[in-house]
């Protein structure tokens, strides 16, 4: 007797139905990110201090890659209190700078750009309904193309 005929190869659905149930809630909560995201470049644009300190997660990490191509170039902020004073000077308003909500790596996110020319973007991980991780990636350089639309 075969090995298919006893069963033995056969596959389980387990593996399958848990990849279709999570793309399903990405797709679900996926507007419920988009708003976490206005709402946390709203509260640290404006400096309501406890408005961002309720929207983090209490282990949150914010990360600034500054693509210099070494490991100096990569600063981590962790903590509620430190992340809150990163992200308030990060999103203060200052002339010719624009924050643009929009996606960052096929997820909710921030593109900071000055002049037309974006300088940053800011990638955003939740754990729940609170924001994880905030990524910061400055490389002007290496984003050139993105969410690019070509005719």
């Amino acid at each position: 007797m075969t090995a298919i005929a006893q069963g033995t190869r056969r596959r389980t659905l387990g593996p399958v139905l848990a990849r279709c149930g999570w793309a399903a809630w990405e797709w679900l909560a996926r507007p419920l990110r988009y708003r976490a995201v206005h709402q946390l470049h709203v509260a640290a644009e404006t400096g309501d201090r406890e408005r961002l300190r309720a929207l983090l997660a209490p282990t949150v990490s914010v990360v600034v890659d500054s693509e210099s191509g070494d490991a100096s170039g990569v600063r981590v902020i962790q903590g509620v209190a430190d992340a809150t004073v990163v992200l308030e000077r990060g999103f203060a308003r200052a002339d010719g700078v624009l924050v643009d909500e929009r996606s960052v790596n096929s997820q909710a996110g921030l593109v900071i750009s000055r002049a037309g020319a974006p300088i940053a973007s800011v990638a955003v991980d939740f754990t729940g309904r609170l924001v994880s991780m905030v990524w910061v990636r400055l490389d002007p350089v290496g984003r050139r193309h993105w969410n690019s639309v070509y005719a």
